[in-house]
């Protein structure tokens, strides 16, 4: 498989993307003040706590607090009490330490544990965790030797998550990166003992450490970088590791790295909400607080043979097209995908069987659920930082974020009942700015209603037009025809 990861790190915003078989299929960037926060550890101070809903806000310096729930305490998974309250563990102004699992999205502060992970490339270390795990790309007779053997190395407090690279690597180099981690975390809790909360005692996001993850991930191909720091750093991380197969190049040109390559044009259109498909269907989609929505629709695709055929063809181009929208634009919690109706079981698993298919080396976990009986296929991918539209684009203050606006009409029915209210008896004439749009709606064809109402009113309007995408009027002032007359364009 052709694979390149382009790497953009010369400005201030740092970016890059992942290309397979000749397709974007992944876009990352962090800008400042935006760093994921993923995997941070904080030594946080309680704010508030909440009985009623079983967990607490923990102040980690951030805008927002943090969310705790009692199932992320290590006094609480350690605990035989069957009914215990957060308020038996926690209370305002005390000092926790915390790890990031999810990052702060919308209005919801970053998700927070009390259990610590601390990883390694063989395993994941939990101190206090008293869980193990092993990585499920391994057969069921192995999962459970690996279980007993970790086991034997473990206090009964620590937990450990068994990573696939141990289980190829085999011999005892995970041995070792236990004892390095036990070490890392005894030094967290000296520097916890040192500070003052809120403070940061772990920073472990970073944009050179995602794209080494992606490096071992996909295993080899091509990586391209803008600036030769950053490529030497790279290749030094890959120092070691003879079964990564990467070439670098170092790209000086003076055209912008992403142009050159034209991720430009793919990031412009993942942040749009109507994708089309090569067969002239396409796909609207729509993410909200709660949940993202995929709406699949034929367009302007009718087939040429049956009905079944036709809706059949574009779902199964549908599902390949969401599984790639999935991993570009990096949406995450519960997904909701509306394909055109199907008629039976058989097709609805093709569908399906499709979307699995591309989605099967997503670097994040997925869970298809399946078709509700209203048809509407169930899915969740693990989300720990702001989608692509998320992280890049702004609430519009015009709309709020609902993607819509008042209409022309409306507005121009409130004027009406704006100029009713105003103290037209004592003035002349009024001057309203607006755009053209309410203009025509207020005073209809051949000025019919702008007549009907000076003459009700007894006070000539004057209007002063301005260009706005968005419909607009504001009433600017009162006072003689005349002296408006110059300041805006009298229709009559």
């Amino acid at each position: 498989m052709d694979r390149s990861i382009i790497i953009n790190v010369k400005t201030r915003e740092k970016r890059y993307a992942v290309i397979e078989n000749g397709k974007v299929s992944a876009i990352r960037i962090r800008q400042p003040g935006d760093a994921a926060k993923v995997g941070n550890i904080y030594l946080g101070k309680v704010a508030d706590v909440k009985p009623g809903i079983n967990a607490a806000f923990i102040d980690i310096g951030g805008i927002r607090h943090g969310y705790l729930h009692i199932s992320r305490l290590p006094a609480f998974v350690n605990s035989k009490n069957s009914n215990p309250t957060i308020s038996a563990y926690l209370s305002p102004g005390q000092t926790v330490m915390v790890q990031v699992k999810k990052d702060e999205t919308g209005q919801k502060g970053p998700l927070l544990t009390g259990i610590i992970e601390l990883s390694g490339e063989q395993i994941v270390y939990l101190p206090e965790g008293k869980y193990t795990a092993v990585s499920k790309k391994a057969d069921d007779a192995d999962r459970n030797k690996w279980r007993n053997r970790v086991r034997k190395a473990l206090e009964p407090q620590e937990g450990i998550i068994v990573r696939t690279a141990a289980i190829h690597a085999g011999g005892d180099g995970w041995r070792d990166e236990l004892k390095c981690l036990r070490l890392r975390y005894k030094c967290l809790l000296e520097k916890a003992a040192q500070l003052k909360a809120p403070a940061v005692l772990h920073e472990k996001s970073t944009v050179e450490a995602e794209i080494f993850r992606e490096l071992v991930r996909l295993k080899s191909g091509t990586v391209i970088v803008d600036d030769a720091e950053a490529l030497a750093r790279l290749k030094a991380l890959l120092a070691g590791r003879p079964e990564l197969d990467w070439s670098f190049e170092l790209y000086s040109g003076k055209q912008n790295i992403f142009t050159r390559y034209r991720i430009d044009r793919t990031l412009e259109e993942a942040l749009k909400r109507v994708v089309w498909l090569e067969n002239g269907a396409y796909l609207v989609i729509d993410e909200t607080e709660a949940l993202t929505i995929i709406d699949v629709n034929t367009g302007k695709y009718t087939g040429t043979t049956d009905q079944a055929e036709t809706v059949l063809k574009t779902n199964l181009l549908a599902a390949k097209e969401i599984g790639r929208q999935l991993k570009l634009r990096d949406y995450g919690g519960i997904i909701l995908v509306d394909f055109i109706d199907m008629q039976c079981d058989e097709q609805r698993a093709q569908v399906r069987a499709v979307l699995e298919k591309e989605l099967e080396n997503d670097e994040k976990q997925t869970r298809i659920t399946g078709f509700t009986e209203l048809g509407i296929l169930q899915m969740t991918r693990k989300k720990t930082r702001k989608s692509l539209p998320e992280a890049l684009l702004s609430v519009c203050p015009v709309c709020g974020g609902s993607g819509k606006i008042e209409s022309p009409e409306t507005l121009a029915f409130r004027l009406e009942r704006e100029l009713w209210e105003a103290p037209y008896a004592d003035y002349e004439a009024v001057l309203i700015e607006c755009t053209q749009d309410v203009k025509d709606c207020f005073c209809g064809e051949t000025d019919v209603h702008l007549k009907r109402l000076e003459n009700l009113l007894g006070m000539k309007l004057i209007f002063h037009i301005t260009r706005d995408p968005h419909p607009f009027y504001a009433i600017r002032q009162f006072g003689t025809a005349a002296g408006l007359a110059a300041k805006g364009k009298d229709p009559n």
